[in-house]
């Protein structure tokens, strides 16, 4: 009984050191997450660490202790950022839209591809003579963030 019970603990922190180095950041000094939390009257908290969670659980820690409204307070990963050596990870996708008359139209940056294209062709409807013959070719797309 007791082998099986050091068993899995020794596998349970196993797990947990796996899982902690892999949310960490580990290039450079100027390398950490960046996370928000927000409540229901849109106030915003940031917080950095090395790791993700840390950062998670820190951003959600200010929101619960500086909120008027505390128990509205939110956060998720999807609310987190990586940053290496001071430059973000995040993706930034910049689409091109064309008209009928080749006239180019580029988007705002986005952090999703679709959304991107979606805004060239919005911008490009917007502004153009010839609004009815906007298209956006996904080829047209990059992330600015990609590397070289």
């Amino acid at each position: 009984m007791s082998k099986s019970y050091l068993m899995i603990v020794v596998l349970s922190c196993s797990f947990s050191l796996a899982w902690a180095q892999e949310n960490k950041m580990t290039t450079g000094d100027n390398s950490y997450w960046q996370c928000r939390a927000y409540d229901q009257d849109n106030y915003q908290w940031t917080a950095k660490s090395t790791y993700e969670r840390t950062a998670v659980n820190k951003a959600y820690e200010a929101c619960k202790k500086q909120s008027k409204k505390p128990e509205t307070c939110k956060t998720a990963k999807e609310y987190c950022e990586g940053f290496i050596n001071g430059i973000s990870t995040r993706p930034m996708w910049q689409c091109t839209a064309l008209d009928r008359m080749a006239k180019p139209w580029v988007s705002a940056v986005y952090s999703n591809q679709d959304d991107a294209a979606l805004g060239a062709k919005a911008y490009c409807q917007e502004r153009s003579t010839v609004p009815t013959t906007c298209y956006v070719n996904m080829v047209t797309c990059k992330n600015l963030n990609a590397q070289p």
